[in-house]
């Protein structure tokens, strides 16, 4: 049973007023009442999210990232998120990091806007590359991506734990979504010449998930993106008897640090 869900937006455009750049939270709380009268509770997040644009703006990125899940912390529902207090009583800062160590399903996605770090002309060949070894030769298809991604930045940037850290992503086995002249299989023509990158994708923060597809939508030229995709399998969070028996620990601790 769905047992509630609510939504929350943050800005971070210019001056973190304007909504070009920001993202829409969508929190759920769900409840299975299983045959055995065993109560489960599962808490799940949802972001989509468009972050700072350009090459070089890694670090306004992930600042993104940062702003966001610290903004949806402090606008969660009391009935999904129960407000992280000093020891003094006091409401504590939010950082976003109770909101994503509480959550038992979180998924961030959106065009987040990391590129690759290496010359257009060497990322082209390799695409190239990777399109005619895909059938004959998988194997060397596959080092090829491996070349790629070992120079994209969000997964240099969750390796070096500055962002998005704790979170996974499915295996990359599609070619750079970014950026497509629109209507066209052809990757930017235009004099900016932007090298393709893997700007559009789906992170998940997890202890009970299997990915049963990530994957995009080549033949969606719409756009000068190509959407992405994904299945997942999720499991259920603790039982009511187990969330009890952590909400009575965590009472007993309150009231021990402040007799101290």
């Amino acid at each position: 049973d769905v047992e509630m869900i609510d939504i929350a937006d943050v800005t971070c455009g210019v001056g973190n007023v304007f909504h070009n750049k920001g993202a829409i939270g969508a929190y759920l709380k769900m409840r299975y009442h299983a045959e055995s009268g065993v109560t489960k509770c599962s808490r799940m997040l949802f972001i989509t999210a468009h972050l700072a644009a350009h090459v070089k703006n890694v670090d306004a990125r992930n600042d993104d990232f940062k702003r966001i899940v610290s903004e949806l912390e402090a606008q969660a529902p009391m009935r999904f998120l129960r407000p992280r207090k000093n020891r003094d009583g006091t409401p504590a800062t939010c950082d976003g990091s109770h909101l994503l160590n509480s959550v038992d399903h979180v998924f961030f996605s959106g065009d987040l806007n990391y590129r690759v770090n290496l010359p257009r002309e060497y990322v082209e060949h390799c695409i190239n590359e990777i399109k005619t070894c895909t059938s004959k030769e998988p194997s060397a298809a596959g080092n090829l991506m491996k070349k790629l991604l070992r120079q994209d930045q969000l997964l240099q940037t969750i390796a070096s734990g500055k962002a998005f850290h704790g979170f996974d992503e499915g295996k990359i086995t599609f070619l750079p979504t970014f950026k497509f002249d629109k209507g066209t299989a052809f990757y930017d023509t235009s004099h900016k010449q932007r090298v393709p990158a893997w700007t559009d994708r789906i992170l998940f923060k997890s202890n009970k998930l299997q990915v049963l597809d990530y994957n995009s939508v080549s033949g969606a030229v719409h756009s000068d993106h190509r959407p992405v995709y994904g299945t997942f399998k999720v499991g259920w969070g603790l039982t009511e008897q187990t969330m009890k028996k952590e909400r009575s620990t965590k009472r007993k601790k309150s009231r021990s640090s402040r007799t101290r």
